[in-house]
């Protein structure tokens, strides 16, 4: 297994040396049950963050240090000012460090890519299936939701109609 630590410091120390300024980052974890990303920021309501990292990019010893350290690095980013969607900023600042480590940090990365030639992500697995009764149009969902609940109550994008029909998988 990887030294998750000194991964995490040395993804800071590499940030801030070219003088990105990061957001206040309150906490790092280890998701054990990402099967579909490689990391995750997320911004709170007080302007803090927390960043998650799949526990496979510290397990899996196909990936490579350098490949788990773009994606701390990745999840960094999003930290800094104006950076939580991967254009403009971030995509500057990404290809900046780049530049400057040699590194391929991108807004997605194949497993392949990561040195895990055979990953392969969860298959798609939908619960509910609605049709818009006017035009047939298809809205797939995976988990229950306000709109799965109150279909009825919803237009269609498409046309407007309010007339869906719902199938559980």
């Amino acid at each position: 297994m990887k030294d998750f630590e000194r991964l995490k410091n040395e993804c800071i120390q590499e940030v801030t040396r070219l003088g990105i300024q990061l957001g206040p980052v309150t906490s790092w974890s280890i998701n054990t049950r990402a099967k579909s990303r490689w990391g995750l920021c997320t911004r709170h309501p007080d302007g803090t963050y927390s960043i998650e990292i799949a526990e496979s990019l510290l397990t899996d010893e196909r990936i490579s240090e350098q490949s788990c350290k773009e994606t701390m690095i990745h999840e960094l980013l999003h930290t800094c000012k104006g950076c939580m969607r991967h254009t403009g900023t971030w995509k500057r600042y990404a290809e900046v460090i780049n530049a400057y480590y040699g590194y391929h940090i991108k807004r997605v990365t194949e497993g392949a890519e990561k040195g895990v030639e055979n990953y392969e992500g969860t298959a798609e697995q939908y619960k509910y299936v609605f049709t818009c009764g006017n035009c047939g149009a298809t809205i797939y969902r995976k988990r229950d939701s306000k709109f799965t609940r109150n279909y009825r109550h919803y237009g269609c994008a498409r046309c407007g109609a309010v007339a869906w029909s719902r199938r559980t998988l």
